[in-house]
């Protein structure tokens, strides 16, 4: 299967922005482009390796 950037991104909630797998707003807008003939619908691969990464940052807790 072809997906974009031949590699799979963390799905995890990770906060981690310096991660190679971390998919940001600009990596969407990538696949968006990258997948022109349906831009809404890129082939991306996910999947979540926040148990074995060692850089998983988790979220800060909000106070409610």
């Amino acid at each position: 299967m072809i997906c974009y950037k031949d590699k799979t991104f963390c799905s995890s909630n990770c906060t981690n922005e310096d991660c190679h797998r971390f998919f940001s707003d600009e990596a969407r807008e990538g696949a968006r482009k990258w997948w022109r003939h349906d831009p809404d619908n890129a082939p991306i691969a996910f999947s979540d390796f926040s148990g074995t990464c060692p850089v998983y940052i988790k979220p800060k807790q909000e106070d409610s």
